[in-house]
């Protein structure tokens, strides 16, 4: 897991009340599942787990924390009102933007480890026509 759930919970001030839990446990137990699935789609997008050895780990702690934070605000957000009224007239949906453009511009700033397998993974390895399935 990348960040922490103390990190989250100080950024964000949330407390077990606020989302439905009565207890610590549980609102912990709940942001270190939510926090472990940021861990894997921060490997998955960059393709690595080398962030330790390239000394990239406080980076990557730092993005995990920010995207934390920002799916609990979501969520706060969304349990308050799915619908954000603009005038006496307009309303408009609250849209789900988790993680955000700027957490994402960070995350792209960690290279992207390539592998044969990624591409392969990708779908961007062409065939040569003799060697097409034909499907």
């Amino acid at each position: 897991m990348y960040g922490s759930v103390a990190n989250v919970r100080t950024i964000t001030s949330i407390r077990p009340s606020d989302v439905g839990f009565s207890t610590d446990d549980e609102l912990n137990a709940w942001l270190t599942l939510k926090m472990d699935e940021i861990a894997q789609s921060i490997e998955r997008d960059r393709n690595r787990t080398d962030f330790a050895a390239n000394n990239w780990n406080l980076i990557i702690d730092g993005i995990a924390d920010r995207w934390g934070a920002s799916f609990v605000r979501f969520v706060m957000a969304n349990r308050d009102s799915p619908i954000v009224r603009v005038d006496e007239f307009n309303v408009e949906m609250l849209e789900e933007n988790v993680p955000g453009e700027a957490i994402w511009e960070d995350l792209r700033r960690i290279p992207r480890l390539i592998s044969k397998r990624f591409v392969f993974e990708s779908g961007v390895v062409k065939a040569s026509p003799e060697k097409a399935t034909g499907f």
